[in-house]
C-alpha cells in the first residue's frame, strides 16, 4: 500500500473499489486526513460501543504541548514535538507497545503566539517521513534510522534579495513584504505527489513549491498565491476534469485588517508538475484566516468553509477549448468550520460548525452535496475544534475544550450517538489535534500525551 498518500481524491466507483481493497488489510493514516486525505478510514469490524469508561487503553506516551496529530504507517507512529524555543523533534513510536524507537531533532528557535508548542502532522512515504516544523523547517528524514536526508526552509530559502535586505525595515508596509514565519506559525502537512514533495512557503513572489522527494532538489516554483501571514491551509490534491492539480486558499491582506476589513481568500490551482497556475478565484466573502483544506468532490466541483464569517461554498470547475473556467454553485452559512477540514462520506459533507464563525447549524453538521443543512447535533452537542474521522460508517470526534470523545453511527435520517467517554487532559484547554486510525488503534491527543485506544 505504499504512496497510497499520494493518490487524488475522489468518490464514486473508485473510492469504493479501494475501500473494499484496503478493508482486507491494515490501513494505514500516513499523512494528515490518512490514506486517501479526507478524513476517511477504510477499515471495519470496529467497536460499536465502549464501556463508560471508554475503549481500552493500549498506551500513553508524554509530549510536549502543541497541536500535532500523528501519522502511522505499518507498525510505525510519527509525531512532530517540539521543546518551546529551542527545537523541533519528530519521533518514531511503535504502534503496538508505545516505545519510542527513535527521535531526530534540529534547532528551530523563536516563538509562537498562544501556544509555542508543535503544529503540523507528518507525511509518510514508503522509507522516508517528510515533517514541517512551525519556524518553517523542512526535513526528509529515514523512517527506520531517524537520519536526516536533506533539509530545506519556507521563510530562509525564499528571502527575495531586493525586499529582505539585513536593515532593519522603516516602515510597517516594508516589514509586511518581507519573508517571515506567520504569528501561530507554519501549519502544513507536506503532499507528496508522484517523485516530488510539495509545500507553500506564500511569500509576496513565491506561493506553492515542490521538491525531488529523493534529494530536496527544487523542482518548481509558483507565482504569487497569497501570504503566509493568517494562512494555514495545507496544499490539497485534486483531480478536474481529468487532470491532477494542488489547490490553495491563502489571504493577501494585512494581517491586523479585522474579519470583516480583510478581502476574500484566493483560491489558486497549481500544475503539480510544473508549477504553472492553471486557474484562479477567490472566496465571495471575505475570509481572513483560512485554515481547514477544500475538499474535492468527483470530478468538477470544490468545497470550501471556513470561519470568520466565510460559511460554505462550492465551485464547480469546467475546462473547455483549453480554458479552465470556475462558476459558484452556492455560497451560504448553513455550516462554517474553524480548524478541521470537512469530510465527505457517501455524498455526505460532515462539518465542525460554530455560531461564533455566523453559522447557522452547530455542532457536527451534516449538508448535502447542493448545500442544504441535513442535521446538527447542535446546540446541545458541541466540540469546540476537537478533531474528527470517519470509519465504519461511524465518525468518531472529539471534543476539544473537555477531551470527551464521542462515536456516532451514521447513515439515518440523524445521526445515533453511540458512546461517549472522557479521555483527554482538558485543564488547559486546546485539545485540537487531529484524530489517526490504523489497524483499529486510535491515537489521540492533548497538550501533555499522546493516547493509543483499542476500538475494535
Amino acid at each position: 500500500m505504499k504512496n497510497i498518500h499520494a493518490r487524488v481524491r475522489s468518490n464514486g466507483v473508485m473510492l469504493g473499489v479501494l475501500a473494499v481493497t484496503l478493508s482486507l488489510q491494515a490501513a494505514d493514516w500516513p499523512r494528515l486526513g490518512g490514506p486517501e486525505e479526507i478524513g476517511v478510514s477504510p477499515e471495519t469490524g470496529l467497536a460499536r460501543s465502549w464501556p463508560e469508561t471508554g475503549p481500552k487503553i493500549r498506551w500513553t506516551v508524554d509530549v510536549g504541548e502543541g497541536y500535532a496529530g500523528p501519522a502511522i504507517s505499518g507498525d510505525e507512529v510519527f509525531l512532530l514535538d517540539r521543546v518551546p524555543d529551542v527545537e523541533d523533534v519528530l519521533r518514531c513510536f511503535d504502534l503496538e507497545k508505545g516505545n519510542e524507537k527513535w527521535h531526530a531533532s534540529w534547532k528551530a528557535p523563536g516563538t509562537l503566539a498562544n501556544n509555542n508548542g508543535s503544529r503540523n502532522v507528518p507525511t509518510v512515504d514508503g522509507d522516508r517521513v517528510y515533517a514541517l516544523g512551525p519556524r518553517g523547517a523542512l526535513k526528509c528524514v529515514d523512517r527506520h534510522t531517524g537520519k536526516i536526508l536533506w533539509a530545506a526552509h519556507l521563510v530562509e530559502d525564499f528571502k527575495d534579495p531586493q525586499i529582505d535586505v539585513l536593515e532593519p525595515a522603516k516602515t510597517r508596509d516594508e516589514k509586511l513584504l518581507r519573508a517571515q514565519v506567520p504569528l501561530w506559525g507554519l501549519t502544513q502537512a507536506p503532499l507528496i505527489y508522484k517523485n516530488s514533495v510539495i509545500v507553500a512557503p506564500q511569500t509576496q513572489k513565491t506561493g506553492v513549491v515542490a521538491y525531488d522527494k529523493k534529494n530536496g532538489k527544487l523542482l518548481w516554483r509558483s507565482g504569487y498565491v497569497g501570504r503566509n501571514w493568517y494562512s494555514h491551509v495545507s496544499p490539497c490534491l485534486a483531480r478536474f476534469c481529468g487532470v491532477d492539480q494542488v489547490v490553495l486558499l491563502a489571504q493577501p491582506s494585512d494581517p491586523e485588517k479585522t474579519p470583516r476589513e480583510a478581502p476574500p481568500a484566493l483560491i489558486t490551482s497549481i500544475d503539480p508538475t510544473t508549477g504553472s497556475i492553471l486557474w484562479t478565484n477567490q472566496t465571495p466573502c471575505p475570509y481572513k484566516i483560512p485554515i481547514p483544506q477544500p475538499l474535492p468532490i468527483g470530478n468538477d466541483r470544490l468545497f470550501i468553509t471556513g470561519g470568520y464569517g466565510m460559511g460554505s461554498m462550492m465551485l464547480q470547475i469546467t475546462h473547455n477549448s483549453n480554458q479552465w473556467q470556475t462558476k459558484l454553485l452556492f455560497h451560504n452559512s448553513v455550516a462554517a468550520s474553524h480548524i478541521h477540514s470537512p469530510i465527505l462520506y457517501k455524498d455526505r459533507i460532515y462539518v465542525t460548525s460554530f455560531k461564533e464563525h455566523g453559522a447557522e447549524k452547530t455542532g457536527l453538521v451534516c449538508m448535502d452535496t447542493n448545500g442544504a443543512g441535513l442535521w446538527q447535533t447542535g446546540p446541545t452537542h458541541q466540540f469546540d475544534n476537537g478533531g474528527f474521522l470517519v470509519a465504519d460508517g461511524m465518525i468518531y470526534i472529539m471534543n476539544g475544550k473537555t477531551g470527551m470523545l464521542s462515536l456516532y453511527e451514521l447513515g439515518g435520517e440523524q445521526p445515533r450517538l453511540l458512546s461517549s467517554a472522557k479521555i483527554l487532559d482538558a485543564e488547559n484547554g486546546n485539545v485540537w489535534a487531529p484524530l489517526a486510525l490504523s489497524n483499529g488503534h486510535l491515537l489521540v491527543r492533548d497538550q501533555h500525551q499522546v493516547k493509543c485506544l483499542d476500538v475494535r
